[in-house]
């Protein structure tokens, strides 16, 4: 018989439960119908989420994608001046 597929935040609620009350593993696995090697994983995995997250180990995607997009920006701009710069040479505007 396959496990039941458990959506991130049903593991998140069993995890903070099992934190931050008195029940116990047993008392949650129970509850739950989950093994309580599985509730360990989880609370193990949530943990260190949580120590990379602080750490500042979490890339940020958006943020990233906007430095990016600053970047490309400004090289479009340099890329521009030097274009211009480049047809006024070619058409002897440069000249006095």
């Amino acid at each position: 018989m396959a496990g039941r597929n458990w959506t991130p935040e049903e593991k998140i609620r069993i995890v903070l439960e099992l934190m931050n009350t008195s029940t116990t593993l047993a008392d949650l696995s129970r509850k739950y119908s989950v093994n309580p090697n599985l509730i360990y994983k989880w609370k193990e995995k949530f943990i260190d989420g949580g120590k990379l997250a602080l750490s500042g180990g979490i890339r940020d995607p958006a943020r990233e994608k906007d430095a990016e997009i600053e970047t490309m920006k400004k090289l479009i701009g340099e890329l521009t001046i030097a274009n211009d710069a480049m047809k006024k040479v070619l058409t002897g505007e440069g000249k006095k």
